[in-house]
């Protein structure tokens, strides 16, 4: 088959939406079908790539920043893909456009040429879908502006796709006549590993009752990591925070871990390169992202196929990963929640050990791209 999978992220920009593209891409190529990808890129970068096995088309996006696009990055992305689209799907015979993200990616399809004649799946990833955000206000108002365009895109997709149950039941709220299949993403099992050695050698520096949390996000508000602050702040001495991540939270955060003085506890990384990342993950007890709202949580999977229990909030797609024996949730903005969750946790290393290993095991089985990748194939077999 030939497919077009567009996204306005993808690495090194965005989050996971973008490395979900990356990984689908590569999968797709793997089994044998030819794969272009259209996305945003940086100052510099090569308008059309190889990478993986598939084509990469690059077009300017005035983001943000890296992980964070805006409205403006959205906007310019769409007027310079636009031409980009309308020559790709009118010189190529693709069989399925793939978009992920409604909005803005799913805007294209209003443009005239070819490309209408081709069926398309939209992937659901949580900020295209109304109501899901509660916590950015500027993005509510589009969406009402946009509702119609959005049910109007859903409604003549061949297929849509949900990253969660609760995602796609946040979806229906908003047009229960379209049908939405659930497809999770996946997991670079090989990747991120689980190194007993690092673990071992790491337990060696410190004394028995330090236990190191690690937290991987955008720092935005509803991320939650302002509530971890403040469990930070009633917590033991002996227990650490390491904040990997960037965003334009940041500033706030860092007066709210002075007004608590708890910088001597916590440490802000900053933007932190994957390689680097899968060793932070393995020097490190427990993950922890008490986040308000969340379509999936790709972060959770990376830190259990590296063999870590986890903590979370029981909000979107995060109770379809943490069950009972994977770590523990808390409900949302609950300070105290999370506190005991963290000391339960904290003083039960044999426990932490005991999660860890049945969390990799399920992170393989359940999340491989692989599996992924035959999901989304027999979706484009059944509608192109």
């Amino acid at each position: 088959m030939n497919i077009l999978l567009i996204n306005y992220e993808f690495p090194p920009l965005g989050g996971g939406a973008g490395r979900g593209t990356h990984n689908l891409a590569r999968e797709l190529a793997a089994a044998g079908h030819s794969v272009d990808v259209l996305t945003s890129g940086l100052m510099g970068s090569e308008a059309v790539e190889s990478v993986d096995g598939f084509s990469v088309h690059r077009v300017k996006s005035y983001r943000k920043g890296i992980h964070d696009s805006g409205f403006r990055g959205a906007l310019t992305f769409l007027l310079f893909a636009a031409p980009v689209f309308l020559r790709l799907t009118n010189s190529r015979d693709y069989d399925i456009v793939h978009y992920f993200f409604s909005l803005p990616t799913g805007l294209l399809r209003f443009l005239p040429g070819r490309h209408r004649k081709i069926p398309y799946i939209v992937s659901l990833r949580g900020s295209d879908v109304p109501n899901y955000d509660a916590f950015n206000w500027s993005l509510q108002l589009v969406h009402k502006l946009l509702n119609p365009v959005t049910r109007t895109i859903w409604r003549k997709a061949a297929q849509v796709v949900a990253l969660s149950a609760d995602l796609a039941r946040t979806a229906s709220k908003v047009d229960s006549n379209t049908d939405i299949r659930i497809i999770p993403n996946g997991i670079e099992s090989e990747l991120f590993l689980c190194d007993p050695y690092i673990k071992s050698e790491h337990r060696k520096l410190y004394p028995t009752d330090h236990v190191q949390l690690i937290c991987v996000t955008r720092l935005i508000e509803r991320k939650g990591v302002q509530v971890l602050l403040q469990a930070i702040s009633q917590l033991d001495d002996c227990v650490y925070l390491t904040i990997v991540g960037e965003g334009n939270y940041m500033t706030e955060l860092l007066a709210l871990a002075d007004q608590l003085n708890v910088r001597s506890k916590v440490r802000f990384h900053g933007y932190c390169p994957r390689e680097d990342l899968i060793h932070l993950y393995n020097i490190s007890d427990i993950f922890v992202l008490p986040s308000m709202a969340e379509s999936f949580g790709m972060v959770f999977v990376e830190a259990m196929s590296c063999g870590l229990p986890v903590i979370g909030a029981r909000v979107g797609g995060v109770p379809d990963i943490v069950k009972e024996e994977n770590g523990i949730l808390v409900e949302p903005g609950s300070v105290e929640g999370l506190v005991t969750a963290i000391k339960s946790l904290a003083k039960q290393r044999t426990l932490r050990e005991q999660i860890g290993f049945a969390n990799r095991q399920k992170a393989i089985e359940n999340y491989s791209w692989r599996h992924v990748g035959e999901c989304y194939e027999a979706v484009y077999k059944q509608v192109a």
